[in-house]
Order: C-alpha cells, then sequence, then structure tokens
C-alpha cells in the first residue's frame, strides 16, 4: 500500500478543539474506524546506532525518510510496517500490513527478516542497520474528506515516549515520558498535534480553515522530540555517546 501526499502540522490548544471539529464536520466525517472517538496509536521507531534518521530531521534534511512500526491498542489488529520517505514538502508513504499473530511471532522471535511482504522496509532496515531505539504512543482523533477525492486531517495528543531495544508495541508503565507537556515544550502550553494530508493541493475548504483560526504552521516530530526527551535527561539506559552534540 503507496501514498503520496503533503502534510502540514499545526500546533493547537485543547480549547480550540470543539470550534475547528464543527467547522471540520461541514466538509468531513470522522474516521469510520473510530466512530469519532479518540484512538491509541503505537510507534516503534527504527533508526541505526549515529542516529542517522533523528539527525535528517533535526537538520530539516530536504530528503530524509522514518522507517516504524505502527500497531493498536487491540491485540488482534494487524501492524502496519511503514517507511516514509520525504522529498522537500511530498511525504511518500509505503506500508506492509502483517496480522496480529506474524507480529507475535516476530516480536518473540525478533526475527523480523522472516517477514517477505515488507520489502521496502525489509531492505532499509538491513541497509541501514536499522535497530528499534524509541516507542512513542498517543491518541488520535481523525477526520476524512467527504467532498474531496482524499483529505485528512488528524489531530495527536498526550504524546509520550520510551527507549526501546526490542520489537515490542507496549513498553513498561513506569518508563513513559511526556513529549507534549509543558516542561518538554520549554515551558510553553500543553498542545494538540493538527495535521492536514491532501494530495496535489488543498482544496479551498482547507484554506478557509486555516484563516479563519488564524493557524500558524510549525513543525513537530514525534521521534525527534522523543530522542531530545531522553538526552536531555541522560537516561542510562538510553546510549546516545555517540551522538552527545545533539543536545
Amino acid at each position: 500500500m503507496e501514498i503520496s501526499r503533503y502534510e502540514l502540522k499545526y500546533h493547537i490548544s485543547p480549547d480550540r478543539l470543539p470550534d475547528i471539529r464543527r467547522f471540520l464536520l461541514r466538509y468531513c466525517q470522522a474516521d469510520v474506524n473510530a466512530a469519532g472517538e479518540w484512538y491509541p496509536i503505537y510507534s516503534l521507531y527504527l533508526d541505526n546506532d549515529s542516529y542517522r534518521m533523528y539527525r535528517d530531521t533535526e537538520d530539516s534534511a530536504p530528503f530524509r525518510m522514518k522507517l516504524r512500526v505502527r500497531g493498536y491498542a487491540n491485540p488482534e489488529a494487524p501492524v502496519k510496517l511503514e517507511v516514509k520517505h520525504r522529498s522537500r514538502e511530498l511525504v511518500r508513504k509505503t506500508s506492509a500490513i502483517v496480522s496480529a499473530s506474524e507480529w507475535s511471532r516476530i516480536h518473540r522471535t525478533t526475527d523480523i527478516f522472516q517477514l517477505h511482504k515488507a520489502p521496502e522496509f525489509l531492505q532499509f532496515t538491513e541497509s541501514l542497520r536499522a535497530t528499534p531505539k524509541m516507542l512513542v504512543s498517543y491518541e488520535r482523533l481523525a477526520f476524512s474528506s467527504k467532498v474531496d477525492d482524499y483529505v485528512r486531517v488528524t489531530f495527536d495528543r498526550r504524546m509520550r515516549c520510551q527507549p526501546m531495544r526490542d520489537w515490542s508495541l507496549t513498553g513498561q508503565d513506569t518508563r513513559w515520558r511526556n513529549v507534549d507537556d509543558p516542561a518538554s515544550l520549554g515551558g510553553g502550553r500543553s498542545v494538540y498535534l493538527m495535521e492536514l494530508k491532501f494530495v496535489i493541493a488543498p482544496p479551498a475548504w482547507l484554506h478557509d480553515l486555516i484563516h479563519h483560526f488564524q493557524l500558524q504552521r510549525r513543525g513537530y516530530s514525534k521521534y525527534g522530540r522523543a530522542v531530545r526527551r531522553w538526552v536531555f535527561e541522560r537516561e542510562s539506559a538510553w546510549d546516545l555517546r555517540t551522538s552527545r552534540r545533539i543536545a
């Protein structure tokens, strides 16, 4: 499964969501899989030992990528192995879907290369010598346009992270650290991350949304913020001896 699209990110305060949601419902419908409710997502990010993908993100490299495994709270739900390429403003994402039972076997054996249905993911994992580095979880509220071929608007909240060295999508309850609270945002307010996702060009109603609510585009990398959070805290379990200059 492959899609190419543009992704614009904005920070919004939680108290603005009701008004924005009412605006969206003129043009969108709530995600059919979540019935308009928040749902949890777990993303396991891979990187190599020099944190190449993290560094590319921090440096705003015009061409960069991410490798991640995405799962959901339902243990019976399939898992996605994703490769995200960014070429300046354009994002191309490929996803290979594996069943819950297949992923359970991977988790037990830690042998990701026994899979055969994710060739691109496996190719980059092997060539970059990438391994699990960070588990990020958050809750998402999603909407899809009912008047366009493809437009999605998502909101993420309660973003948190923990270092990870195996192929786990659960982590340890005591090791989570927030990445959207005032402390991790440098003294600002807690925020929701709003993303506008579209193909080719944003429709007129997205322009209206941006102007009506005076939204200011801002970058936000969950993986990047998670790594910075653990670097700053000097977590002993997080080996970044080769990356101290990042802080």
